[in-house]
């Protein structure tokens, strides 16, 4: 299972390439149907080259596959999506009858790519200039708010991994978290956090 993002619309919508057929949902859908939209393409029909693609189509470093692009920018640590996917898929079962197929999650290895350094940000004041020096200050505000949303949105590490814990230790599931060290640290590996790791079934 690899997340991708569709990009065709507004909200965008988190989309999920399997390889099985996807649960069927009771929910009532977020939005209402709008006929002018593609609707995603059937596991069968999926292609593995293009299901990576789309997941790794991160903004700015690769361009769109088509009407998908990163799934990051929705789930940078799918943890919670793929625990979401197992209770659906399992549910959809019981509602067929078919109970005695349902595999209960017991263990969640979550693999990070290290930790972004904090630095300090000097301004995020955004206003209407009113002379050439105010309208460069707001600029440069603009610029760093909008690069704190970003990452904001797109942080995986953080209260994702909190939320992932922490939904674990209530219902009964082990949870393990591995943040890889900075190339430079490595001798360090194995202090601080004492997790294994890799966010199962999920990879982007």
């Amino acid at each position: 299972m690899l997340t991708g993002t569709l990009s065709d619309r507004q909200p965008a919508e988190l989309h999920l390439f399997r390889n099985y057929e996807a649960p069927e949902s009771v929910r009532e859908p977020r939005f209402n149907q709008n006929i002018n939209l593609k609707p995603p393409t059937q596991p069968s029909d999926q292609l593995v080259w293009r299901a990576a693609r789309s997941s790794g189509a991160a903004p700015t470093y690769f361009r769109p596959n088509g009407r998908f692009l990163d799934g990051g920018l929705l789930a940078n640590n799918p943890t919670l999506d793929a625990m979401t996917e197992i209770h659906e898929y399992n549910q959809d079962l019981i509602r067929k009858g078919q109970g005695n197929k349902v595999k209960k999650l017991s263990i969640v290895v979550s693999l990070g790519t290290g930790r972004s350094p904090q630095v300090p940000v000097t301004c995020v004041d955004v206003f209407r200039p009113s002379n050439p020096w105010e309208l460069a200050k707001t600029v440069f505000g603009a610029k760093e708010l909008g690069k704190m949303v970003v990452d904001c949105c797109t942080d995986p590490d953080g209260r994702a991994v909190d939320r992932a814990r922490a939904w674990c230790e209530m219902v009964g599931i082990q949870y393990f978290r591995q943040i890889e060290p900075p190339a430079g640290d490595r001798h360090h590996a194995g202090r601080g956090e004492r997790h294994s790791a890799g966010q199962c079934p999920v990879g982007d």
